[in-house]
């Protein structure tokens, strides 16, 4: 039996697993940190950064804390930084030991699995139409009454697709009701607007916390950071389960100059924009149904989803690598996600694909 594995990048290792001999060039489509790399302001402090690998790192990742905080407008003490999202969400599961967590699938697979590992009951719910991709609001208000959290991803993970700001409140006052507390993975909400954002939820309501990852939009998944914004006294729990000096000098350091480049950001957001209109025109001339994503990834399936895994092969033996679905639950292998990357990248894609039909 193929085993597929759990995330996309690591394509040399998705290879040797599927005894596939490896293209001289492969262009990475299964994972979506940004395409434009990092903030040409790194590349500068590079030397002088390289002396914060002499001294301990502050426990508590100062300035950086301190700059969200100022950021998203709270209280530092409502701000925890990570070792990437992946730390903080392990340690937020451990919360739960026991208890009942909702999920709403399609959606990120470390939720389930941290959440199963910390022995938290999970329920899956799953949305009915993932190109849609409407929340089954009264489906979920029904298990928030006996349940003791709801994971929401927002930007989802893996459709790119937005959930309106009406619709998180409307979940997060029945939770507020039901004593249900909200976790939003907002992972990549950098790359829309902050308008969409629950952050400045938080301050009013003490049972909604906020995961942010900084590593997809700033290009830094090797430095690894995160953090998380909460209510003073869950950041106080989580920050004794964490390892201390958990968030590492060059991270730290590397975090407060990417929240000062705005001008990376916009540049970004455009680019990515401009590759991904390109795109989404081309699958849909190959009568794909592609998801309405907002972020620089979108997932599509083909015109005949049961040639889904024979298109996704296709592809790796020709050098691209595309995230398989095996593992998304209510996708069931049968849509494939694309990274939005460089052109070059994406003609590839688009000159393998044609190949197929041809």
């Amino acid at each position: 039996m193929l085993q597929f594995p759990s995330h996309g990048a690591n394509y040399e290792a998705l290879y040797k697993n599927f005894g596939l001999d490896l293209p001289e060039v492969v262009f990475d489509l299964s994972e979506n940190v940004n395409s434009l790399g990092i903030p040409k302001q790194i590349e500068k402090l590079w030397p002088s950064l390289q002396q914060q690998l002499l001294t301990y790192p502050h426990p508590e990742a100062e300035p950086l804390r301190t700059m969200i905080a100022t950021k998203h407008h709270v209280q530092k003490e409502c701000v925890l930084v990570g070792n990437g999202g992946a730390e903080l969400l392990t340690f937020y599961a451990q919360l739960y030991r026991g208890k009942k967590v909702i999920l709403v699938h399609p959606t990120f697979s470390e939720y389930k699995m941290t959440l199963e590992a910390a022995g938290a009951d999970v329920i899956d719910l799953t949305i009915s139409d993932v190109a849609a991709y409407q929340l089954p609001i009264e489906e979920i208000k029904q298990e928030m009454t006996d349940a003791d959290c709801l994971y929401l991803c927002n930007p989802n993970n893996p459709t790119g697709a937005l959930i309106s700001k009406t619709i998180l409140l409307e979940l997060i006052q029945y939770g507020e009701k039901v004593g249900c507390a909200v976790l939003i993975d907002e992972a990549f909400m950098d790359w829309t607007d902050e308008e969409h954002s629950a952050i400045n939820l938080v301050n009013e309501f003490k049972h909604v916390t906020v995961l942010r990852s900084m590593t997809k939009m700033y290009g830094i998944a090797g430095i690894r950071l995160g953090y998380l914004i909460g209510s003073p006294q869950l950041v106080r729990d989580l920050r004794k389960r964490l390892p201390h000096w958990n968030v590492n000098n060059l991270a730290i350091s590397i975090g407060v100059e990417c929240l000062n480049d705005e001008q990376f950001r916009q540049e970004s957001i455009n680019y990515q924009h401009k590759q991904k209109v390109y795109l989404v025109d081309y699958l849909l001339s190959r009568n794909c149904i592609v998801t309405n994503s907002v972020v620089n990834f979108l997932c599509f399936q083909l015109a005949n989803p049961t040639d889904t895994r024979e298109f996704y092969f296709h592809c790796l033996k020709r050098g691209v690598v595309l995230r398989h679905t095996e593992n998304y639950i209510g996708m069931d292998g049968k849509w494939l996600r694309i990274g939005i990357k460089s052109a070059e990248a994406l003609a590839k894609f688009q000159e393998v694909m044609d190949e197929w039909y041809a």
